[in-house]
């Protein structure tokens, strides 16, 4: 059959076009994600290597066609890090700066990329040394670099495949360093047995404003086994209350200056599950166990510490349990005369047994002991108000109609009279209650004073308040309000202290 010749042409060219595209599309740009493998690219220098190239002072220009390749260990998808994102290979970590933002589409964690460093600078941002397009000028002197423009950035850098091996490596603090060329900066690391210092607990990631400065720390050696976790307060996490436990943390190390710092890519990074280290401040929960009552006395204070469960607190609020108390120097070994004045929790003769005049000779040999604590003015941490005897049930479950019995206990001399200490009993449930509730108290009110010698017994039901509950309770002697009257503060303990149940 002839075949008509407009008919053929036209399918000739249909062909060749169709023939033409193919071929386009097959001309792959460095800046294409691949599709499988890697990029037609190689590195030719290690970051190490290339880092070392600067030294101090003003940023240096790189002239040469480097090549490195790394794998993209933080972006900024959770809004912690902007601007920039932090590269590793074998040999350390650098940090790339970019201009816009959700950098994470495109250099998403785990994403292998090449970074052609002809044409960009090498600085510094108080010792985290960085990539960037250009020299920031009023800070040259301080190795400060431009954010790289986002119309250069496929230029330079080179997409590699998606979910590269990203392991942390284990380190301790002491590890790390601020020299300019530590190996572990801008790498992924793991720190293992940390939770966050007592004082942070009631803290969110974040501050209302500004960047949350955190400080987390290892149940050895905490004051020197810590470091600052940097949270900027716009990240998605900002507002969340910080991890209670203890536990593994993973994130991207830096420093700033003098000061290590710790920043995660989210809140998954912090893997705080444990129990929290033992401390003066208290540990562990309230074991009650199947058969009531369950009775907590401090008579092996000074051997043993605070028993399990019970915790002290300095500025606890309605809403917040507190931070962790300060302890008269540092510890419970010692007694602690009922006259001594300064600012703590303090192991006291128990006034069971004793008379307003045992002197200090007679109490430091009592085996009847007491928890105490002097309340003085220091703003903020002096206790006046938000000093708290608390206790942390795990659960009541099983259990109904909860009890608590205790002894509260004024230990001071009969002198001349000073301020008054308003006390209550409330109650707060899960591990990091937002609100509390109080309760009402046999006798109702309940109080201690300068200059005056008591020990009386206190009685709280809980009703049904606490019936067979699954999740963390706590429980706390608290003075929610500032001490009235003049003159000094009293000293306070509780002793025999008695849960009771159904």
């Amino acid at each position: 059959m002839k075949m008509n010749k407009r008919y053929n042409w036209l399918t000739l060219g249909l062909i060749a076009g169709v023939l033409v595209l193919a071929a386009g599309s097959c001309q792959k740009k460095f800046t294409d994600p691949p599709v499988t493998g890697e990029p037609d690219i190689v590195a030719n220098i290690t970051i190490k290597d290339v880092k070392a190239r600067y030294v101090s002072g003003a940023p240096v220009a790189i002239t040469d066609d480097a090549v490195i390749e790394g794998v993209v260990s933080c972006d900024d998808r959770s809004g912690n890090y902007y601007q920039q994102i932090a590269i590793q290979d074998s040999t350390g970590g650098v940090l790339l700066r970019l201009a816009g933002s959700n950098h994470f589409n495109n250099y998403p964690v785990g994403r292998k990329v090449f970074v052609k460093l002809k044409g960009l600078y090498l600085g510094q941002y108080a010792g985290t040394l960085q990539f960037g397009g250009g020299i920031d000028s009023p800070y040259i002197s301080q190795g400060g670099v431009t954010l790289l423009a986002n119309n250069l950035q496929d230029e330079h850098i080179i997409k590699g495949p998606l979910n590269q091996p990203l392991v942390p490596q284990v380190v301790n603090v002491s590890q790390l360093t601020t020299n300019l060329q530590d190996k572990y900066v801008s790498t992924l690391i793991k720190l293992e047995g940390f939770e966050f210092a007592s004082g942070e607990l009631s803290k969110n990631y974040a501050d209302d404003g500004q960047s949350g400065n955190r400080i987390i720390q290892g149940c050895t050696s905490p004051t020197t086994n810590r470091i600052t976790l940097r949270t900027s307060n716009y990240c998605n996490f900002a507002t969340l209350r910080v991890a209670q436990g203890n536990g593994d943390i993973i994130g991207v190390y830096s420093f700033f200056g003098s000061t290590k710092q710790f920043t995660i890519r989210d809140t998954t990074d912090v893997r705080f599950y444990g129990t929290r280290c033992p401390s003066a401040g208290g540990n562990g929960t309230v074991n009650l166990g199947a058969t009531s009552p369950f009775t907590i006395n401090f008579d092996n204070i000074a051997t043993s510490g605070l028993p399990a469960g019970v915790y002290i607190k300095q500025d606890a609020t309605s809403g917040e349990l507190g931070n962790e108390g300060t302890v008269y120097n540092g510890n419970f070994n010692n007694g602690t005369a009922w006259n001594q004045t300064s600012l703590g929790f303090k192991n006291f003769a128990s006034a069971t047994g004793l008379t307003s005049s045992a002197s200090s000779t007679v109490q430091n040999a009592a085996t009847n002991r007491a928890l105490g604590f002097r309340q003085t003015g220091t703003a903020g941490v002096g206790g006046d108000p938000g000093a708290a005897f608390a206790f942390q049930l795990p659960n009541t479950t099983g259990k109904t109609n909860l009890q608590l019995e205790f002894k509260l206990q004024s230990l001071d001399a009969p002198a001349t009279a000073g301020r008054t200490t308003t006390w209550r009993v409330d109650y707060g449930i899960g591990a990091a209650p937002a609100t509390f509730t109080t309760v009402t108290t046999a006798p109702a009110i309940l109080t201690t004073t300068l200059g005056t010698f008591a020990n009386n017994t206190v009685t709280v039901n809980f009703g049904a308040a606490l019936n067979n509950l699954s999740q963390p309770v706590w429980i706390r002697i608290v003075t929610l309000t500032g001490t009235s009257g003049g003159g000094s503060r009293p000293s306070t303990a509780i002793d025999d202290v008695k849960f009771t149940w159904n």
